[in-house]
């Protein structure tokens, strides 16, 4: 090999060498980019999850509100029934 050939391949190694770290700079830019929008995600995630945690403790409670009023009806209904039918059963049925 030549000194010229040799020159040549050496400069060659060294902009090989000087395109894989200008890569490598990117590269690390990017994964630090990712890493803060992982953080960012991570945090929406957190919240998104206390938010779906509150609204599932106020669907609980509204349902064992309804089931409270609905037993509340069912119990007067049945009342309701009762003196109906004791009424009609009574001959009272709004005949004299």
């Amino acid at each position: 090999m030549t000194s010229e050939e040799v020159e040549r391949s050496i400069e060659f190694l060294l902009q090989g060498q000087a395109n894989l770290e200008t890569q490598m700079a990117r590269t690390n830019s990017q994964m630090e980019q990712a890493f803060v929008q992982i953080g960012q995600l991570s945090e929406q995630v957190g919240v998104l999850a206390e938010s779906q945690n509150e609204f599932t403790q106020i669907v609980t409670r509204h349902i064992e509100m309804q089931a409270e009023i609905n037993a509340g009806v069912r119990d007067s209904l049945h009342v309701l029934t009762a003196t109906v039918e004791k009424y009609f059963s009574d001959g009272q049925g709004g005949q004299s």
